[in-house]
């Protein structure tokens, strides 16, 4: 009788932890956790509202934004947690002079050159040859491999709360990176959500936008780890090569950007010597979003050839 109900116990107990590991993480709404009518979140909901195209790469879906007007074009790459829309304050600035691509990494994708060739692949569909690439966090990653694989298509590149090719982020999560495939996705949606509340809003001086922003993004195991693997994917660049050297760059950094190690944000601005360098001050590691005027102003400065003030 005793072996019988252990047995029922344990039985109870495995389906218990099995169904939390098959939990996926929870998606916040951006509009229930903000509820301030502003510019931000008027401009949001539009830009939410426009139609996205699809296409097919090595037989994986891409989901892009594509809109705009304007002779060149912007590329924007969004950074390790994010999508298309991370973006929606630097395209409703500026769509109106400019042709605006901005996609949202597939969570099959694992490595830099598969990153590639689906962006290529969007390049190709919207006829795109020659673009200007400014990407933030991993996308500031990728859009250095962009520079050294393909210079003679970009125009200009910026670099944003990024880091270079480099050994450190993989011997810092060395252990973390064998740990998290096993865990069960609605606590690795936790231990991040923690990180955000006591790290990475504060470091933006506290911003409702970014804390109500960031929690609305798609999560799931499978794309953190695949991401991940896209970080950490090593490449060699060579920034003194003629082609690389011809391509204008902007650093952006943040001297409080609780994501990026300080030794990378050293390494970045040795490698690409020539490049203009902006440094934002006590506003961590997403700008763009909390701090997105002063951002799309140093943005236009740059892409218009005007001075950095």
């Amino acid at each position: 009788m005793k072996k019988s109900y252990l047995y029922k116990i344990l039985f109870l107990l495995i389906i218990f932890i099995v169904g939390i590991y098959f939990i996926p993480a929870p998606k916040a709404n951006f509009f229930e956790l903000y509820t301030i009518n502003d510019k931000a979140s008027q401009s949001l909901k539009e830009f939410k509202s426009k139609p996205l195209k699809k296409i097919e790469a090595d037989g994986i879906k891409w989901i892009y934004y594509v809109g705009g007007k304007g002779e060149k074009t912007i590329l924007f790459l969004h950074g390790m947690g994010g999508a298309y829309d991370l973006w929606w304050q630097q395209v409703v600035a500026f769509e109106k002079n400019y042709k605006i691509i901005t996609y949202t990494l597939p969570e099959e994708i694992n490595s830099l050159e598969n990153a590639t060739k689906g962006i290529l692949k969007i390049l190709e569909t919207e006829n795109v040859y020659t673009f200007y690439a400014v990407g933030t966090s991993m996308g500031g990653y990728i859009t250095q491999y962009l520079v050294n694989t393909i210079p003679n298509r970009v125009e200009k590149a910026v670099f944003g709360n990024t880091f270079p090719p480099n050994h450190l982020i993989a011997k810092e999560n060395k252990g973390k990176s064998k740990i998290i495939p096993w865990l069960p996705e609605i606590l690795i949606s936790k231990l991040g959500e923690k990180k955000l509340n006591e790290e990475i809003v504060p470091a933006a001086k506290n911003s409702e936008l970014l804390k109500a922003f960031l929690p609305s993004l798609h999560f799931s195991k499978k794309q953190f780890m695949n991401r991940y693997y896209v970080v950490i994917d090593n490449f060699v660049a060579n920034p003194a090569k003629q082609e690389i050297q011809r391509i204008p760059k902007l650093i952006i950094e943040s001297d409080n950007d609780p994501l990026i190690h300080p030794q990378l944000r050293k390494e970045i601005k040795e490698l690409y010597k020539d490049a203009e360098i902006y440094t934002f001050y006590n506003e961590g590691h997403f700008p763009y979003i909390n701090a997105s005027e002063k951002y799309n102003k140093v943005l236009y400065n740059f892409l218009t050839n005007n001075k950095q003030n």
